[in-house]
C-alpha cells in the first residue's frame, strides 16, 4: 500500500516511482542494483539498506525475495528505520547479522565516507557482501562539466544543499576506501542514465557523440554508466 511521502530539504522531487514510492536515483540505477544483489545472493538473504530514501529500492529488493531492513537519515515511513550514517546508533533491528549491506547513491551525501564504510564493515561477518554506488564523476560528461564549470554532473553549488551532494568520490578513491575498510574481491561497474529530457537530452547525445569522435569514451556496464557501482566481500 502506498503511503504519502514527506518532503525534506535533502530530497529532490522524485523522477519516477515504484509501487507509488518515489525514486530519486538516476534512471536504471535501482534495476541494476537489484540485479547485482541477486547475483551476490542467489539463494536470498538478509539485507541492510542504508540511505533508503522513500523506500522504492527496498520494495524492489523485497519483491526479488530478499529480507530487507531499510534505513534512512529522515525516513518518510514508519517501516524505514532512522539511521544517521555520519553518527550511527545501531539498534537491535539494524545491527544484524546481515548477508549484505546495500548503500546506493548515498555516500555522496555523507561527511566521512571512510568512517561510514568502516561502520558497515563492523556489521558484517567475513564472507558477507557490500554494494555501494555513487555518481560517476569520471564519466565523459562529468569530466567535460568539470573542465568547463568546475564541478561534475549533479555536483556543484546547486546540488550542495539539495539533495546534499557534498562528497565527490571517483571510482579509484571509492575502491581504495572500500579496501581500507576491510573488503576484498572488489569489482567496479557503471550503470544508470542521466536525468536529461527533451532538448537537454538531445544536446547530451550530441555531446557524447563528439566526445567519442575525440576518443573520450565511457565503457558502461548498463545504460550510460552515469553511476559507479562497487561490490566487495568482507574479509
Amino acid at each position: 500500500m502506498a503511503v504519502a511521502e514527506d518532503r525534506t530539504s535533502q530530497r529532490t522531487e522524485a523522477v519516477s516511482s515504484y509501487k507509488g514510492h518515489g525514486i530519486h536515483a538516476a534512471p536504471g540505477v535501482h534495476e541494476y542494483a537489484v540485479e547485482l544483489v541477486r547475483t551476490a545472493l542467489p539463494g536470498g538473504g538478509r539485507v541492510l539498506e542504508v540511505g533508503s530514501g522513500c523506500g522504492a529500492l527496498a520494495l524492489r529488493l523485497r519483491d526479488a525475495g530478499l529480507d530487507v531492513v531499510p534505513t534512512d537519515l529522515d525516513p518518510p515511513h514508519d517501516w524505514i528505520a532512522r539511521l544517521d550514517l555520519d553518527s550511527p546508533e545501531w539498534t537491535e533491528q539494524t545491527r544484524g547479522p546481515f548477508d549484505m549491506v546495500v548503500c546506493v547513491e548515498t555516500l555522496e551525501h555523507v561527511e566521512n565516507p571512510r568512517q561510514v564504510l568502516r561502520s558497515i564493515r563492523a556489521l558484517l561477518r567475513p564472507g558477507d557482501r557490500l554494494l555501494v554506488s555513487t555518481p560517476n564523476v569520471t564519466h565523459p560528461h562529468s569530466r567535460l562539466k568539470m573542465f568547463l564549470l568546475g564541478s561534475p554532473y549533479i555536483f556543484g553549488p546547486e546540488f550542495y544543499h539539495q539533495p546534499g551532494h557534498i562528497t565527490i568520490l571517483p571510482d579509484w578513491m571509492l575502491t581504495e576506501h572500500v579496501r581500507a575498510a576491510g573488503f576484498d574481491r572488489i569489482e567496479v561497474t557503471t550503470a544508470g542514465d542521466t536525468f536529461y529530457r527533451g532538448p537537454a537530452r538531445l544536446a547530451y547525445r550530441v555531446e557524447i557523440a563528439v566526445l567519442r569522435l575525440l576518443r573520450v569514451r565511457q565503457r558502461a556496464s548498463r545504460g550510460d554508466g552515469i553511476c559507479t557501482f562497487v561490490t566487495a566481500v568482507a574479509v
